[in-house]
């Protein structure tokens, strides 16, 4: 862990062996591209630690789920993928909490976010997928704007279907009445929280519920804690603290489509300053040559601007 600061960042990514090669990928581009001063925490299955050890450095700590979850989880059998065909949600990872109450991998993922980002000693903490690539340079003092660490918000209508049930979970987690309009989404491939925020809106969740966070968000059906940080954020005065803009740190492809091409040139063409990463989503049928030979063309052709904003 390293000593905290006012202008220090962490990079977090929870991933799992089935991600393995784009996990890869991603662990390259951090080495080429992120100040080493940035630590990078990695988040697996105690499983399938072995798969990720090649890729722990003296700033990449790879960290079994298990020895930094709050309560002890039972991984239900692998065979359970094989109903996937009844519902989609069992071909994701399903554990058991004590009492037996089934837990998704979704939601652990989501827990251990959150979990994470409230106990890390930096000012902020990057979320990164696994299926990112850095492309330019960042380092820590790009999180920040005017002292405050950089708030993702797009306002605007989205087409996520899920959009209205994660900003009405997101309140009644936080128990706060949900607006009757509520624009603004949250969801990106790199998503920067403030630690104190976070810290902030964790209380307000154990607070309202009566519960430890991890029995509030096991007791969710759905949520996005991307939304549920948001929400809090614009609702709850959560905001104060941070730098709101529209523009993230990735340029995403998220096609309609995910077995063409990916459009480089409609990458390109939405290029931005502050981008410093790219991201083609991971269920996108891309073989990891295809991907690789991607990313380095973006570090051939996304010049680095060194821009924070």
């Amino acid at each position: 862990m390293t000593t905290a600061g006012a202008s220090s960042v962490a990079l977090l990514t929870c991933s799992m062996a089935r991600d393995l090669d784009l996990f890869a990928l991603l662990a390259r581009s951090v080495d080429d591209h992120v100040d080493p001063a940035i630590p990078h925490r990695v988040i697996v299955p105690g499983a399938e630690l072995a798969a990720f050890k090649p890729y722990a450095t003296p700033r990449r700590e790879i960290i079994a789920q298990e020895d930094v979850l709050p309560v002890k989880l039972w991984k239900a059998p692998r065979a359970l993928r094989h109903l996937a065909f009844i519902k989609a949600g069992f071909r994701r990872p399903l554990y058991l909490a004590p009492g037996f109450k089934p837990v998704r991998g979704w939601m652990l993922q989501q827990l251990l976010k959150i979990d994470l980002a409230r106990s890390a000693p930096e000012a902020a903490v990057m979320h990164v997928d696994s299926d990112v690539a850095f492309f330019r340079r960042f380092s820590a003092d790009q999180a920040f704007a005017g002292g405050k660490p950089r708030f993702f918000r797009a306002l605007g209508k989205t087409r996520n279907p899920w959009h209205r049930p994660w900003v009405e979970a997101s309140c009644a987690m936080l128990g706060v009445a949900a607006p009757a309009e509520h624009d603004a989404h949250y969801i990106e491939n790199c998503v920067l929280w403030g630690t104190d925020v976070t810290r902030r809106m964790a209380a307000r969740i154990e607070e309202q519920s009566g519960k430890p966070l991890h029995e509030a968000i096991f007791a969710e059906r759905t949520m996005s804690e991307y939304y549920l940080y948001g929400v809090f954020a614009d609702l709850l005065g959560g905001a104060d603290g941070l730098m709101p803009e529209e523009v993230s740190f990735c340029n995403s492809y998220w096609p309609d489509d995910e077995t063409g091409p990916v459009d480089f040139d409609a990458l390109k063409a939405r290029l931005q300053p502050k981008h410093v990463a790219m991201a083609v989503q991971s269920t996108h049928q891309l073989t990891a040559q295809d991907r690789a030979a991607l990313y380095r063309r973006a570090d051939t052709e996304f010049p680095d601007t060194g821009a924070g904003s």
